[in-house]
């Protein structure tokens, strides 16, 4: 184990030597990860594990966790995400080679034997995590009624107004 993490690895030698990585990243060093987010506080923990299974395939198992906030698209306020991330990504230098990974693998495509910046595969993977459509679990309601679409709450609040064509439909029963 390595008590802190590198920026590059090369993740085929990890893999033959059976290392470990263990350490923290911070949320403030992905870019792309932080467009969205509502702040990029907070750090990702991160525990990855490379080896070759038993046909000699390269991979990395990682449990990665993190506690990040978004929009909530409810009620448009900041709320907690917790994420965790098991990922099991077979390494690949060939596009050809993908279609013959067992299917407990993700493909990583490596262009080569060139080291790879961490974050980015981190940050990758965290995104792929994110929910499509933040909300609380629990019941919330946005800042304006009728942006919910709920008519419930709009009758609680306001009186019932009358139509303005009620009259024509009494008009009509008299006739």
């Amino acid at each position: 184990m390595h008590p802190k993490l590198p920026k590059e690895i090369e993740p085929l030698r990890l893999a033959q030597n059976g290392l470990k990585l263990s350490g923290e990243l911070l949320v403030k060093d992905m870019p792309r990860l932080c467009e969205s987010l509502t702040d990029n506080k907070g750090q990702i923990r991160v525990d990855l594990a490379f080896d070759m299974d038993e046909i000699g395939t390269p991979y990395m198992a990682g449990q990665l966790k993190a506690d990040v906030s978004m929009t909530c698209e409810r009620c448009l306020s900041p709320m907690t995400v917790n994420l965790s991330v098991d990922c099991l990504l077979a390494m690949v230098i060939s596009e050809r080679k993908i279609a013959a990974l067992a299917e407990q693998y993700d493909p990583w495509l490596l262009e080569s034997n060139a080291p790879v910046p961490l974050n980015a595969v981190i940050e990758d993977e965290l995104m792929l995590a994110l929910p499509l459509v933040p909300r609380h679990k629990e019941a919330c309601l946005p800042s304006d009624a009728w942006f919910s679409g709920d008519e419930r709450e709009i009758e609680e609040d306001e009186p019932q107004k009358e139509s303005p064509f009620a009259i024509l439909s009494q008009l009509k029963d008299k006739q």
